[in-house]
């Protein structure tokens, strides 16, 4: 039978993920920053774009199998890598449909825009293929795997994109050719190594998960799969609006900034890695631990991000020099003061939206997670008109303070003790 991680190597194990994620997303951000003085206006906001609506697409691809994953397999410890094949032989099907859906569109929309759309394709499938691994390697707690095949992806995109720059060769096509290539990479990196790592036929510890039919195991994940397009798009649309009402050159100086609020999304994806395999047990255990350990993993990290939140407040223009140089200091030194508390908050929702991403009541969970995207998007457009890309930074700062406002609520509502309540056990 399957053993489970002991609690003394979690805190370990949760370092490591933390390690790779760090690896993988900040590898995008960083790249995102060097071309940054590359491109010019109108082309870096085009790319933005690409990147915004492929994190869209790889969500819908994805189909909800990977928060599934994460959530079922924290639980068992199974170390069963053919369940993994399983999901991700159903999820492909996803992953095939909207990638068939996008290449369509692109042939249609006119030649102009058959490279654009089709190196955003490439992009799109290696995007989803990995993040169906990653999140098995998080869910099984199987650090190195993870850390290893982020760190091949990583190499191919900065190698590539420091190529790109030090030859003057950086244009629209050749930077999203060069994220395709790094994506389907990272892709092949994370097959191989599970491949290797097959379990041998015969060998114990078989989990509900891995004799599930291709019908039971989709209708688990489609709740999954409407909270994190929702997800998704509450925290990229701001660039897709953006782009819609006031063109691509007024979007760079806000796509450039959000690159900075990319680094919070980094720190709010290993908060996500590190305590998912947590919460995940906590419920699975009663829930009675699960409002000590939520109301101790927000302070932690609200005293971390404080320091933060107050040196892009205060720093945002000299810091936008620095990193964009002085064509964005003034327009986006004012997005990134604008962004900073949805820098500070985007790393509270990650935490929160993980505690009632593992539970098994997800209807509330899809009400809240709409409301939250109504009341952003209502915020984003209305802004946007008001005063452009300023408008823009600014609504994405008050939509993250409403989820999290909301996602507190509700975790107080479903886990804190009341008078008279039972002592929280212990495990």
């Amino acid at each position: 039978m399957p053993t489970s991680t002991r609690p003394a190597s979690r805190s370990r194990i949760a370092l490591i993920l933390a390690f790779g994620q760090a690896i993988g997303r900040g590898a995008l951000a960083l790249a995102m920053l060097l071309l940054v003085r590359e491109l010019s206006a109108p082309a870096y906001g085009q790319l933005a774009l690409a990147v915004a609506i492929v994190a869209i697409l790889v969500a819908v691809a994805d189909g909800g199998f990977s928060r599934l994953i994460v959530r079922d397999l924290a639980r068992t410890g199974d170390h069963d890598t053919e369940q993994i094949w399983r999901v991700m032989g159903v999820r492909a099907v996803s992953v095939v449909a909207v990638t068939v859906l996008v290449a369509a569109l692109g042939i249609a929309s006119g030649r102009a825009a058959i490279s654009y759309v089709g190196l955003s394709s490439a992009f799109l499938v290696g995007e989803a293929l990995s993040f169906g691994f990653e999140s098995a390697a998080v869910g099984l707690e199987r650090p190195w795997r993870f850390v290893a095949a982020q760190a091949t992806g990583a190499v191919v995109l900065l190698g590539g994109v420091v190529a790109l720059v030090a030859l003057d060769a950086a244009t629209l096509d050749s930077v999203l050719a060069t994220l395709a290539t790094a994506s389907c990479v990272r892709a092949l990196a994370h097959a191989a190594i599970w491949g290797l790592h097959r379990r041998r036929p015969g060998h114990e510890g078989a989990t509900r998960g891995g004799d599930a039919t291709a019908s039971e195991l989709w209708r688990a994940a489609l709740p999954f799969l409407a909270l994190s397009v929702m997800s998704t798009l509450q925290y990229r649309f701001g660039v897709v609006i953006c782009y819609g009402m006031r063109g691509s050159a007024e979007t760079a100086p806000y796509a450039a900034a959000v690159r900075v609020l990319d680094i919070a999304g980094v720190l709010g994806a290993i908060a996500f890695s590190a305590v998912a395999p947590v919460f995940s047990r906590a419920h699975q255990a009663g829930g009675a631990d699960v409002w000590r350990l939520w109301r101790r993993y927000v302070t932690l990290v609200a005293l971390a991000a404080a320091p933060i939140t107050a040196a892009l407040a205060l720093g945002g223009r000299p810091l936008a020099s620095w990193l964009f140089g002085q064509r964005y200091a003034e327009s986006a030194g004012t997005d990134l003061s604008l962004l900073a508390p949805a820098a500070g908050i985007f790393i509270l929702l990650s935490v929160s939206s993980v505690v009632l991403y593992m539970d098994d009541r997800v209807s509330g969970l899809l009400r809240l997670t709409a409301l939250n995207l109504v009341a952003s998007l209502a915020l984003t457009l209305s802004f946007t008109a008001l005063a452009g890309h300023h408008g823009t930074a600014a609504a994405v700062s008050l939509g993250e303070l409403v989820s999290f406002a909301g996602f507190a609520f509700v975790i107080a509502r479903r886990h804190r003790a009341g008078p008279g309540s039972p002592a929280t056990p212990r495990s």
